[in-house]
């Protein structure tokens, strides 16, 4: 029987992105959405239980695709109660429902479940999270391994979508530099990922059942300081913008955050064949993109 893809989160950015490479494959899928852009989807909203709609149609052959999550850690921060309601307790009670019907789980995690102070996380290293959203993320990997064998944990890092309304960090920094007192760390580094590249490798995952845990994030490093420069210097309303640059202990935070957060991508390289767009590309592209939607200010 031809496996089927369940997408839970189907609408978020990442979601949407895998739909449409797995759909372009000729692959079997099955969307969730939750709130009013159904996209053809099943309604499922992890707050609720009322999973057996969706759970009657999942069997062993499947890959069920966790991805739906509150993912701003800063509103996570300021909304613990609903955030721990659909990223720990409903994601729980989700997984408890679809074990009985043992599909593969491939589970969306995130390089906030690491603390930021060496950079270069492979998959062995020991997660230790600095803020709240990292250590619901942290909850479920340690569920999964503990409750559950065929799974999978993916960590990916900021993912940014080449459309004007996707959250990132090019748009976030683009929207602060047009704000008197903008400042930029140089010290804060990370990965940067297409979202293109992101689905391209939880697609490919469909083939490689034997991984239980896998980075997906783009090559080489960058800071916060060096994307607002590229902003800068390529933007039609550069000579609106303005930073200062600032360590990142400067910086206020409502919680600890990971001052060097890239993980090592080697393993999907190697062993999934995975290729990524350049990070410096991918920035200039958002660029555009931005100043194309934004009204000549």
């Amino acid at each position: 029987m031809k496996p089927k893809n369940i997408i839970v989160g189907a609408t978020g950015l990442i979601g949407s992105a895998l739909v449409d490479i797995m759909l372009e494959r000729g692959k079997t899928v099955i969307k969730t959405y939750n709130g009013s852009n159904s996209n053809g989807g099943i309604k499922l909203d992890l707050r609720d239980g009322n999973f057996d709609g969706l759970c009657d149609s999942i069997s062993e052959n499947d890959n069920v695709y966790i991805l739906s999550a509150y993912s701003n850690p800063s509103w996570v921060f300021e909304n613990q109660e609903e955030a721990k309601r659909v990223n720990l307790i409903g994601t729980i009670n989700f997984i408890k429902k679809i074990i009985p019907k043992s599909p593969r789980i491939i589970y969306m995690s995130s390089v906030e479940v690491f603390d930021g102070t060496k950079g270069g996380y492979e998959e062995c290293d020991l997660p230790n999270p600095l803020n709240l959203y990292g250590a619901m993320k942290y909850q479920i990997e340690c569920y999964l391994k503990e409750k559950y064998d065929r799974h999978t944990i993916v960590r990916t890092s900021w993912n940014v979508g080449l459309d004007f309304r996707s959250r990132c960090v090019v748009s976030l920094t683009y929207q602060s530099l047009l704000k008197a007192g903008a400042k930029m760390a140089v010290d804060n580094k990370f990965s940067i990922t297409s979202v293109e590249d992101t689905a391209q490798g939880l697609c490919a995952l469909g083939n490689f059942p034997e991984i239980k845990k896998i980075h997906i994030c783009g090559d080489g490093v960058v800071s916060r300081s060096q994307i607002a420069e590229l902003i800068i210097q390529n933007s039609k309303n550069s000579a609106l913008m303005n930073f200062e640059p600032c360590h990142f202990s400067e910086i206020s935070y409502s919680e600890p955050r990971g001052l060097i957060n890239n993980m090592n991508n080697s393993l999907s390289k190697e062993v999934m064949g995975i290729s990524y767009q350049n990070s410096l590309d991918v920035i200039l592209k958002k660029i555009a993109i931005i100043d194309r939607e934004t009204i000549n200010l």
